[in-house]
């Protein structure tokens, strides 16, 4: 099974795709998808949509699996991510992919073992996991892995 990974935000919206079975992963691809806040967020938003759409396209998962909206104080940035959200959800839509959603929390328990771990600790879980040489870079990045590696604890146990 491969399963694409986001970790939606409007500045930056992290990506990893991993292919796996039941007893193992392996990382094909990570990245970002960066938007420029000189852009209205109307384009920004179809830059979001539009690439993965093209990473849907390249690598051909079967779920997308993507970290759900933490509440916090800022309205403002949790709207701006709730909306990323939705473009993610309507390209996977598209490309009739079933979408799976997880908090914050649950993923560093999945991976770490505590809800509360830091992002290095997630970051150096997703590399021991993936077998990577090195912490994968950005944390967006390494934050989508770390959704779509708890995708998998979740469907293998």
């Amino acid at each position: 099974m491969i399963i694409l990974g986001i970790d939606p935000g409007t500045a930056m919206t992290g990506v990893g795709v991993i292919k796996c079975t039941k007893k193992e992963i392996r990382k094909v691809y990570f990245g970002k998808i960066k938007t420029s806040i000189d852009r209205d967020s109307a384009e920004r938003l179809n830059l979001i949509h539009q690439q993965v759409l093209a990473v849907i396209k390249e690598h051909k998962p079967q779920v997308l699996a993507i970290e759900s909206l933490f509440f916090n104080s800022n309205a403002k940035s949790a709207s701006a991510v709730g909306q990323a959200i939705g473009v993610v959800k309507l390209a996977a839509a598209k490309k009739k992919l079933k979408v799976f959603e997880y908090p914050p929390l649950k993923i560093k328990m999945k991976l770490v073992g505590k809800g509360r771990a830091e992002k290095r600790q997630v970051q150096s879980e997703v590399r021991k996991a993936l077998h990577l040489r090195k912490l994968p870079r950005p944390t967006h990045a390494a934050d989508a892995l770390a959704v779509a590696i708890c995708h998998w604890l979740e469907i293998v146990k």
